[in-house]
């Protein structure tokens, strides 16, 4: 889960930007921070450490929330205050959480089965819970399939097609900025790169401005931090800010990667 929270920390200032560029000296600045997207990450985690419901998880934590603004689906679900109430969004945000859920050492059925249950609230959309489902697939997948492997079951199980290129996905971004088209960005980038730094690079390159930078990074970033380790110091970085700025997003990220670690649960 760390991937993806230090993607949400270095990603923040790029999708509010026209930069596009890989050379880069330093990808954070002083305007770095996390969005929603790593909010609602914990919030899912939360649910699956404390056997808990993704509904009630995500209502706790954005009515917590000091720190960002959430993605127009959510804070819209948020303001009806039911938990019952399902909204029906295409869009990519539950994807971005829902991908945690792909590192739980559980059968790909659960998975998949647990990433649908997760979207209901907020995204309620057949591409929605597609789009989270291949995000929780490749995630779980990563470490054991090849390339050609993950993409012949994207297509046969969610009509995902093999990109071309990164050109062609600038192009079906700038058609359709919902959550096909954002997943498929961020696991070209996440399974075409040498490694986590290339990866996020990659990201600002290819999508930075215009396109849904942060999303695409998120998810890109938990998938590539499966198989390659997260650069230390922007792990130390975005932690420092935690710290500083929302404790709670730091505490849940470490009480998962401990479990996991200490106790062999299946996460």
């Amino acid at each position: 889960m760390i991937g993806a929270v230090v993607a949400n920390y270095i990603g923040f200032e790029f999708e509010s930007t026209t930069i596009k560029t890989y050379n880069l000296l330093e990808l954070t600045s002083a305007k770095s921070a996390i969005s929603s997207h790593s909010l609602m990450l914990v919030s899912t985690a939360d649910a699956l450490m404390n056997d808990l419901d993704f509904s009630e998880c995500f209502m706790k934590w954005g009515q917590q929330n000091t720190v960002t603004n959430f993605d127009d689906a959510t804070e819209f679900w948020l303001l009806q205050s039911d938990v019952n109430y399902m909204h029906e969004s295409a869009g990519s945000a539950a994807a971005v959480r829902a991908g945690v859920i792909g590192t739980l050492d559980i059968h790909l059925l659960q998975i998949l089965e647990l990433a649908a249950e997760s979207c209901r609230p907020t995204h309620n959309s057949e591409e929605a819970i597609t789009s989270a489902q291949a995000v929780c697939y490749v995630v779980h997948s990563v470490k054991h399939k090849s390339v050609d492997e993950i993409y012949d079951y994207l297509l046969s199980n969610f009509n995902y097609d093999r990109p071309k290129n990164h050109i062609e996905l600038q192009q079906n971004l700038k058609t359709n900025g919902d959550a096909k088209n954002v997943v498929l960005a961020a696991i070209y980038i996440a399974l075409s790169t040498k490694d986590w730094e290339d990866c996020i690079r990659s990201c600002v390159y290819y999508f930075g401005g215009c396109y849904d930078t942060n999303s695409i990074m998120c998810i890109a970033s938990l998938i590539k931090s499966q198989t390659c380790s997260v650069s230390e110091r922007y792990e130390k970085q975005t932690k420092r800010w935690l710290f500083k700025h929302h404790q709670p997003v730091l505490q849940v990220l470490e009480e998962f990667t401990h479990k996991k670690w200490m106790c062999g649960l299946p996460f």
